[in-house]
């Protein structure tokens, strides 16, 4: 699926196709707030399409927390409203389904925080939502660093296009694709990759990190012998990349980097690479590790690296393993290492209303509970001792490096930082 590359034109668009549907930007009056007799927290992601279980290992992780903290601050009840920003035929998350949750939870005068969206090309459109009625926003993913801060890579206008009431209301979880590019780097290095070709998507949020890898690995000894831009989104057939595929081997590169979204482009762009280069390692960023896409890889797959921030279960803290064993017995079903994050969104969330409960004006309670979560300080929580900064980005930085087997297994290689 395609995304805007800026907020601005998504949201042009939004307008227009939400204009039926009874919203408005009107912003909550003053006083309205009734955080007296119930606050609710909204969650928004993808629960249909490819990735639709792992999500869904996220909102049962938000569950288990609010279960385990007995679904109140105080004496104050805390509802839960799970929504979905996906549409099975469309193959994942949409413009309309993101903006539709995002405007429905900022015109409740009820909504107290957003736990959302997962893409970073969903989160863009959500947060100048949230943001216009000062809801804290937690996404437990969303890496790409134009959100939250000014960066050479990013659009014109970012991080400040997101924020149109001015205030600092986002925060994310997993590092930056900043740090990602690093780790991607020194995972390079660690295989002796010496000269590398960057391969970026047209689309900015999943793309941006491409340009970082280039950076890094020039800076890092690994001569960059080569950049291009591709269009994965209307390019969907191998024929239409022998072309490419055959002028990145031109250059004899060892190693070459794809900052793409998985689909069908990907998928045809990744068998003609290897069949152009054979015995070149194949680096992809965790936006393409994904079971849907690792599957298709076939010959390719014993070529293809991956680096991400989901750490194998093992090397998640002790009190993760317990919050693992007691999602077993809730739900019956398998937890995974997203459902940590989920976990862990919601217990923030729940400690900046903890952090203020009882102690603020109803016209003040939401920015009151967003300055909260910004100075919440060191947390040591199910997914590692971190902290968030005042731009909103999480100050964890470990990655694993991982190789891909012949079903389109994650397999561990060894662990970097991102610092």
């Amino acid at each position: 699926m395609r995304h805007s590359r800026t907020a601005a034109i998504v949201l042009v668009a939004l307008a227009a196709a939400l204009g039926g549907c009874g919203g408005s930007s009107s912003t909550a009056a003053p006083g309205g707030f009734t955080y007296q007799k119930t606050l609710t927290i909204y969650s928004d992601l993808p629960l249909q399409g490819p990735q639709g279980a792992l999500m869904t290992s996220i909102v049962y992780g938000e569950k288990l927390a609010l279960y385990q903290a007995g679904g109140r601050v105080g004496k104050t009840p805390i509802s839960f409203a799970s929504l979905n920003d996906a549409q099975a035929s469309a193959d994942g998350w949409t413009y309309v389904q993101t903006g539709a949750s995002a405007r429905a939870a900022s015109q409740d005068l009820k909504a107290i925080a957003y736990i959302g969206d997962f893409d970073s090309a969903a989160t863009a459109i959500s947060l100048p939502l949230t943001n216009e009625n000062d809801i804290l926003q937690v996404s437990p993913a969303s890496p790409y660093i134009g959100l939250t801060s000014a960066n050479p890579y990013d659009d014109k206008g970012e991080p400040q296009e997101y924020y149109p009431e001015g205030t600092q209301t986002f925060a994310h979880l997993m590092p930056t694709d900043v740090q990602e590019a690093a780790a991607t780097t020194a995972f390079m290095g660690w295989l002796a990759a010496k000269r590398l070709y960057v391969l970026s998507d047209l689309e900015q949020y999943d793309a941006a990190i491409a340009p970082m890898v280039a950076a890094d690995a020039t800076q890092s000894a690994i001569t960059v012998v080569g950049q291009k831009q591709i269009d994965t989104d209307t390019n969907t057939k191998p024929v239409g990349y022998a072309q490419i595929a055959a002028a990145v081997a031109a250059t004899h590169p060892d190693a070459v980097l794809v900052g793409a979204a998985p689909g069908p482009g990907a998928e045809a762009l990744w068998q003609e690479l290897h069949s152009a280069l054979p015995n070149a390692k194949l680096f992809a960023p965790s936006t393409l590790a994904t079971a849907p896409f690792l599957a298709t890889l076939g010959a390719a797959a014993s070529a293809t690296y991956v680096t991400s921030p989901i750490l194998e279960l093992k090397q998640y803290p002790r009190q993760a393993q317990s919050v693992l064993a007691a999602y077993r017995k809730e739900f019956g079903l398998a937890p995974t290492a997203y459902t940590l994050y989920g976990y862990a969104a919601m217990q923030s969330v729940l400690a900046a209303i903890r952090a203020v409960h009882a102690k603020s004006t109803a016209a003040r309670y939401r920015l009151d509970v967003v300055a909260a979560y910004f100075h919440l300080g060191v947390r040591n929580s199910v997914i590692g001792r971190y902290s968030i900064n005042s731009v909103g980005d999480s100050s964890l930085s470990d990655f694993d490096g991982y190789r891909v087997g012949s079903a389109g297994q994650l397999i561990e290689l060894h662990s970097f930082s991102g610092h």
